[in-house]
């Protein structure tokens, strides 16, 4: 087995490990959690959680695994760099596209989920998460593209526990 061959089973196992770790933090805050906030709270936060998910997914699986293919296709690290920053600069702006639509839109939003219009502010406190979503996708998309997986791991593993410390 040649060496890149090695790097890249050491970094699949490490991405499984922090999934498992993440998924175990995920499964351990909802008792909790429901606990603490009653079903109302509980009611709010499945009701929001969808577009959290949506941000989530798009900026720690979707836009990675699309840069780093594109990355991984550049000649040198020079033209790496180059393309990450491209990417990085049009993520700002579909970012700042899909802020405003949730941001925006959070009354018409809430009516959708429900017809509950006090569902507003928490819509808008979500939004705030697509700002993170440029810088997220491109450090992961980067470093994946570079056969590193560790820093996708750390921040997956991380993403968790801040999440969870919050809850």
């Amino acid at each position: 087995m040649s060496k890149s061959s090695q790097n890249l089973m050491a970094g699949a196992g490490v991405l499984a490990a922090a999934g498992l770790v993440a998924k175990v933090l995920s499964a351990i805050y909802r008792v909790p959690f429901q606990n603490l906030v009653g079903n109302t709270g509980f009611y709010v936060y499945q009701q929001v959680y969808p577009i959290y998910g949506i941000g989530m997914v798009l900026a720690l699986s979707g836009w990675p695994l699309f840069i780093s293919k594109i990355i991984t296709e550049q000649p040198d690290d020079a033209h790496q760099q180059l393309v990450a920053r491209r990417l990085f600069w049009s993520l700002v702006g579909i970012s700042a596209v899909l802020f405003t639509i949730v941001f925006g839109g959070a009354p018409a939003l809430a009516l959708a989920m429900g017809g509950n219009i006090r569902l507003t502010p928490v819509i808008r406190a979500v939004a705030w998460m697509f700002w993170f979503m440029p810088f997220l996708a491109v450090g992961r998309g980067f470093a994946q593209g570079q056969r590193n997986m560790i820093p996708t791991a750390t921040s997956q593993v991380v993403e968790q526990i801040v999440r969870v410390a919050i809850i």
